[in-house]
């Protein structure tokens, strides 16, 4: 709500600056998000509710989260709820969490780096840092889950989700998730890409740090601004762009808790396991180039 606020009055005097923020946020959905999310938000809504009904594809739902890009495989892992399943619904949060395949292969490997070899590098130093701190932190969420779900009565909310989705077609409540869903995730991207606006217009601090504050609050601005700098080695630039990808941004953090809103899992837990597992893939990235590049 602060950001929010001060966003306004930001906007009320600098209307020229929150314009172009607005447009590279307008762009960046209608030329990234949209074409790449949409099949997949369609085919995890689609499976999510064909679980509720027959039982069956919730797994699959995992799995196109786990492909699909941010925040989808937070919306996964948010209905994934077992007492008998190995990994926790929060560790699932961590771990299914990530950039999709195509964004790192066409925007980070060929447009920020020019290599097809490196995007692919970066994307797998970013999933085996989520797999590890999430696979570290499950016993603790397993202890957790399990005092929480012998507080509730999860057969009745079960039958009350099969009783509600019968009652509508499933190609209706497909669509209408499926279209609340990117609007949900297009907001979040106009408010945080108008914010890095404002932040590439402080001048008096260096490119750098204008870069990570705008990578912080949205990515994908933030590369671009790193990817342009002359004054950093290859080497820099290739880590501090594993960390901002792996951490995600504040943006992907607010989609990702509108996303898991009406579960259990904490964002809390979610964003302090997420720049632990930043750590870990940037650290993952930084031996394989002493090593192999």
């Amino acid at each position: 709500m602060l950001l929010c606020l001060l966003l306004f009055f930001l906007c009320l005097c600098f209307p020229e600056i929150s314009g172009s923020g607005i447009k590279n946020g307008l762009t960046l959905i209608a030329g990234q998000v949209l074409p790449a999310l949409y099949p997949f938000i369609l085919l995890t809504t689609f499976f999510r509710y064909l679980s509720m009904r027959r039982g069956a594809g919730r797994y699959l739902s995992i799995f196109i989260g786990f492909l699909s890009g941010y925040p989808l495989g937070a919306k996964a892992a948010s209905d994934f709820k077992s007492s008998k399943n190995r990994i926790s619904p929060q560790s699932l949060l961590l771990i299914c969490n990530n950039p999709g395949p195509a964004y790192m292969i066409s925007f980070i490997g060929l447009n920020c780096f020019d290599s097809l070899r490196l995007g692919l590098s970066i994307y797998m130093a970013v999933l085996a840092g989520n797999l590890t701190a999430g696979l570290l932190f499950n016993p603790l969420h397993k202890k957790a889950d399990a005092a929480f779900l012998e507080s509730l009565s999860p057969r009745k909310a079960e039958n009350h989700s099969e009783e509600n989705t019968r009652k509508t077609n499933l190609l209706d409540l497909v669509i209408h998730d499926t279209f609340s869903i990117i609007v949900n995730i297009s907001s979040y991207i106009l408010i945080f890409s108008t914010a890095a606006a404002f932040i590439r217009r402080l001048t008096f601090l260096p490119a750098v740090i204008q870069a990570l504050l705008a990578g912080l609050l949205e990515m994908t601005t933030g590369i671009q601004m790193l990817a342009s700098q002359t004054s950093l080695s290859p080497m820099v630039k290739i880590l501090l762009t594993t960390g901002l990808i792996s951490f995600g941004g504040f943006s992907v953090i607010a989609q990702t808790k509108s996303m898991i809103g009406e579960s259990s899992l904490s964002i809390k837990k979610y964003t302090t396991e997420k720049a632990i597992a930043a750590t870990i893939a940037v650290s993952v990235m930084y031996i394989y180039i002493t090593l192999c590049l």
